[in-house]
């Protein structure tokens, strides 16, 4: 007939089949963002990253500091330099994520990256 059905009778024939495969969904995203690398990095509180030479020049000094303050305070590197295609691991404090960078190379030159939020990335690169 065409009378209207009651609402008992309506039954949305969707809902009995997303339900069940939404809970499994969920679970593997929330497995899948908890495990280390995956998560995403925005809105991290976490400023630390890898700092990578891949120019042809050696790194005598490398220095980050905190976008608010007006000096580049110590050098990173100490003594040590980092070659041509090396890595350096930066740690800094938590939650001072907008930071200003300077790496000064073997042959004097200085580059500078300026107001960079390092919360949203792990790797920065020189030259």
């Amino acid at each position: 007939t065409n009378a209207p059905k009651s609402p008992q009778d309506h039954v949305n024939p969707l809902a009995a089949k997303e339900f069940p495969m939404s809970i499994p969904r969920l679970a593997l995203l929330a497995v899948l963002i908890t495990l280390p690398g995956l998560a995403p990095a925005q809105g991290s509180n976490n400023p630390d990253f890898t700092l990578q030479n891949r120019g042809q020049q050696v790194i005598n000094e490398i220095y980050v500091s905190s976008a608010r303050t007006n000096s580049w305070g110590n050098d990173l590197l100490g003594t040590n330099t980092l070659a041509a295609g090396a890595n350096f691991a930066v740690v800094l404090p938590a939650g001072q994520c907008v930071n200003d960078m300077r790496v000064v190379f073997a042959n004097g030159q200085a580059s500078e990256r300026r107001g960079v939020n390092t919360c949203n990335l792990s790797e920065v690169t020189f030259p």
